[in-house]
């Protein structure tokens, strides 16, 4: 029998069983939504700092689906850097938690989330972690040849700027000074949630289904939705 009067066999078939009740969804596991979303990472963005440069990238994620909600759970490590490349004077890694509810687009064949939520952003305290609250500043506010001449810490140093750093560069480089990763973090955080948005609106958090694998060229064919059921997502008939 030729291969393509072998599928329309399986489908005719399958077509019976959606009818009678005996097929009633497909199924992912959170595994299988993290393959997907793994084609996407790691991906950079750039952040905007009154002085200097920063980068935020996100690395991995970790999909989870509760038994009682239609929710994807999505973690994001993720990872902040501000100032000169190999010399930074804050680094940290983030978790960025994500809810979002699925949805399934006919016209398109995709499946795809809606109603994303940035539930929770939080710092985490490793080793990676690092703050400058010393002479590392003096990169920022001033040219090499003057970073030679000046002594002391930019505490003494901030008595040194003029007109040529801004109010905002300057409150902004106090936060160093404080030596609290976290209240740098809190400063970025608006931008970050921003820019974590923007990601789940990119190709990572949307799936075309492929009319060459059975089951998802039976769902185009006959799905009706898709829901967060026992723990896995399901493409219901």
């Amino acid at each position: 029998m030729k291969p393509e009067w072998r599928l329309k066999l399986r489908l005719f078939a399958a077509k019976l069983m959606i009818k009678f009740g005996k097929l009633k969804h497909a199924e992912y596991s959170s595994a299988e939504l993290k393959e997907i979303i793994d084609k996407y990472l790691p991906i950079g963005f750039k952040i905007d700092v009154p002085v200097g440069k920063g980068d935020l990238t996100l690395l991995e994620a970790q999909i989870s689906m509760p038994k009682n909600c239609n929710v994807i759970n999505i973690e994001i490590l993720g990872s902040i850097i501000i100032g000169p490349v190999g010399s930074p004077i804050y680094r940290a890694h983030l978790i960025v938690k994500l809810e979002a509810h699925p949805i399934y687009e006919p016209a398109t064949n995709t499946v795809s989330v809606d109603k994303v939520l940035v539930a929770d952003m939080q710092l985490v305290n490793d080793e990676y972690a690092i703050i400058e609250d010393s002479r590392d500043l003096l990169s920022l506010l001033f040219p090499r040849p003057l970073q030679n001449l000046l002594s002391g810490t930019v505490k003494s140093a901030f008595g040194l700027m003029t007109g040529g750093v801004s109010d905002v560069a300057s409150n902004y480089l106090k936060l160093y000074l404080s030596g609290s990763k976290q209240r740098v973090f809190d400063y970025h955080r608006p931008q970050i949630e921003t820019l974590v948005n923007d990601f789940a609106k990119t190709d990572a958090l949307r799936y075309e289904l492929d009319p060459a694998n059975f089951e998802e060229q039976l769902f185009c064919l006959y799905g009706k939705e898709v829901a967060v059921e026992d723990g896995l997502l399901r493409f219901k008939f």
